[in-house]
């Protein structure tokens, strides 16, 4: 009688059981619940509360696979997000959802149309902890579909990224396609390969590819190629020293006007403001773009500044001739150039050239030199620019003037 009520008791315990495990079972899989805890897994490990609140949708053949809609991640305390997405795609192993305090191990995310807040961004990574095993580990990388990186008077949109592989310690290998949108009209449209040694801090980082700069009535193809070593510390992202080379054609309404352009020195992204100082700078052109080598500064925020001072080792021959004896001189012109204004530059440059004794301090629009260039062939021989110009003594058809000065307007012809 014992016998068959143990038994009994035995049974009823195990349907018990077996209910219990049947309805935790159905709980955790529903695809919301499910979703919770994959999501909170890859955000305990990167220090990020993640929710969504559209569809959900999983897989559990194979390797799992999570799909959720309308997904905002934000750094803990809550507030604004850093990054919202319309569809996120998870394919994440099943060691991974069983032990949440292991190192982040995943197969693939994919993400489309993220927006991701660069400010914001830059907060949670200042408030990361030290020391290895933070990043998570993507066995078959990431894919983004029409990004945007919204950054201070900036952004990057129709953002497609491809990554390979990501794992810490390894090396980087991705493809970037979009659009840069700056001051309009003007953007800058790349399509680009990066690499970089490991997803790292001081990681050595390059870009390489295509880019085309667009502005009102003028475009400007060109290959880059960039690399430095990346670092981010107390908000301030660094590549220092950046080295940049960039051959370029400038298209506007007349011959193209082929050059190349070097660049070198510490760039910095410190509260909105990218900074290249002090910044060496070598340009090298063809016909009316003249030779320059140059140092100086450069800031791009809410406005853009430039100064540089540097030399021409000579006057380019298609421009219009100077008189002797700086025609005939071999000196190289000493050049100093001034920016301050509007971020399209369409404010007025200053430029101030020297050579022998002679000076001449313009100021110049570089929408209307460029135009000039288009037209030189046909259109008047001097630039449209304010000048002022001394020289000491010049020779004009046999004559010798001394103590010359000369002004020059928009419109003047000899």
């Amino acid at each position: 009688m014992r016998l068959r009520r143990g038994l009994a008791l035995a049974a009823g315990i195990a349907v018990v059981v077996l209910l219990l495990v049947a309805l935790a079972a159905a709980v955790l899989m529903q695809p919301r619940q499910l979703a919770r805890i994959a999501l909170g897994s890859v955000g305990d490990a990167l220090g990020l509360d993640i929710a969504f609140e559209g569809e959900a949708r999983y897989r559990l053949r194979g390797t799992p696979l999570l799909e959720v809609h309308d997904v905002a991640a934000r750094a803990p305390g809550g507030g604004e997000p850093l990054l919202r997405a319309r569809r996120v795609l998870v394919s994440l192993p099943w060691s991974t959802l069983r032990d949440r305090g292991a190192p982040l191990v995943l197969e693939r995310i994919e993400l489309d149309a993220p927006v991701l807040e660069l400010a914001r961004l830059q907060a949670w990574l200042a408030g990361r902890p030290p020391g290895a095993g933070r990043l998570p580990t993507l066995s078959d990388g990431i894919g983004v579909r029409d990004g945007r990186l919204l950054g201070d008077g900036w952004a990057l949109a129709g953002l497609d990224l491809d990554v390979a592989s990501f794992a810490e310690g390894q090396p980087v290998a991705a493809g970037a396609r979009g659009i840069l949108e700056l001051a309009a009209p003007l953007r800058v449209d790349f399509d680009l390969r990066l690499a970089a040694t490991r997803p790292a801090n001081g990681a050595g980082v390059s870009a390489r590819g295509k880019v085309q700069i667009h502005g009102a009535g003028w475009r400007l193809p060109a290959f880059v190629a960039a690399s430095g070593p990346l670092r981010f510390d107390d908000g301030v992202l660094r590549v220092a020293p950046l080295k940049l080379g960039m051959s370029a054609e400038y298209r506007g309404d007349g011959e193209p006007l082929r050059f190349t352009l070097g660049a070198h020195g510490p760039l910095r992204l410190r509260d909105g403001i990218w900074t290249l100082v002090p910044a060496a700078i070598a340009l090298r052109g063809k016909d009316l773009i003249p030779d320059v080598d140059a140092h100086g500064r450069f800031a791009f925020g809410d406005a853009l500044l430039l100064g540089l001072d540097g030399a021409m080792p000579a006057w380019p021959a298609t421009w219009p001739a100077l008189p002797a004896p700086l025609g005939t001189s071999t000196s190289p012109l000493a050049a100093t150039l001034v920016y301050a204004g509007a971020r399209d530059a369409s404010d007025p440059v200053g430029l101030h050239l020297r050579r022998d004794g002679a000076q001449a301090v313009a100021g110049l629009r570089i929408a209307d030199v460029l135009t000039w260039m288009d037209a030189a062939a046909t259109g008047s021989p001097l630039p449209p620019l304010h000048a002022r110009a001394s020289a000491p003594r010049i020779e004009i058809a046999g004559a010798v003037l001394e103590g010359v000065e000369v002004e020059l307007e928009p419109g003047d012809a000899p």
